[in-house]
């Protein structure tokens, strides 16, 4: 396949997403049809033969594409032509149960406070726990899926918008009406599956470390210059001189 094809290909795959369905790769534009250009790497980084794509390679297409079907701006990317692309709405028929996934780390506050918005500007739920866990692991691997029972929600005053029939949204989720896994139980077998810690060596009362100069004897610097001689030698030279000095040579 030639890189026209290739481009082609890419284009026609765009115009999907961005003007008619970005709901299938679980991608939800904002009021202006703009989505995220990371949220959208990142769903065809999860589509067969559509891993490799980049940043890069949208930019290329802006620059080869003479009509290309798509526009960016300030790190979003949006179709050109959105008259097909679905609307949200409000709705009176809710699924009984929705599911969302938070990170991990952020999961005890949720529990006690509620779910917020995270990079959206509401909670975004599904009915698909399959999307949800999608979804969720694009922002944490271990992302903690929620279910989320939605008659009690509405019995709290939880309004909720709808964006086809694959996503529901909401500005809050009050804490007492969404379950999840058991604190205790994460926290337990988080702490178990922890490898131990080393234990440190503990020095015995009066030990003392031993250094590699304790043991071997320091090597011997050597000195420049000539050698000194021993003190007998000199004494013997300097007494030499003077018995020269008091018995002169004859002639």
């Amino acid at each position: 396949m030639t890189p026209q094809q290739k481009n082609r290909q890419l284009s026609r795959l765009l115009s999907y997403i961005l003007e008619r369905h970005p709901e299938e790769f679980g991608l939800i534009p904002d009021a202006s049809g703009y989505i995220k250009i990371k949220e959208l790497l990142k769903a065809l980084n999860e589509t067969d033969g559509w891993r490799h794509i980049r940043e890069s390679n949208l930019n290329e297409l802006l620059i080869v594409d003479n009509n290309p079907p798509f526009e960016i701006k300030d790190n979003h990317i949006r179709a050109t032509q959105r008259h097909h692309l679905p609307e949200t709405v409000r709705c009176r028929d809710v699924p009984k149960t929705l599911y969302t996934c938070v990170r991990k780390k952020a999961y005890p506050r949720v529990a006690e406070k509620g779910i917020f918005p995270a990079s959206h500007n509401h909670v975004v739920c599904t009915p698909d726990s399959d999307m949800a866990l999608r979804m969720g692991k694009r922002k944490d691997r271990d992302a903690v899926l929620l279910t989320i029972h939605t008659a009690t929600a509405r019995e709290e005053g939880v309004a909720f918008r709808q964006f086809t029939d694959k996503f529901f949204m909401a500005p809050h989720i009050p804490a007492d009406t969404f379950t999840g896994p058991s604190l205790s139980k994460m926290a337990a077998k988080e702490k178990k599956s922890a490898p131990p810690k080393a234990p440190k060596p503990q020095k015995e009362p009066g030990a003392f470390s031993v250094t590699p100069e304790m043991i071997e004897p320091a090597a011997h610097k050597k000195t420049k210059g000539k050698k000194k001689k021993p003190a007998w030698k000199q004494d013997r030279k300097q007494r030499g001189r003077k018995d020269r000095a008091a018995w002169p040579d004859e002639p």
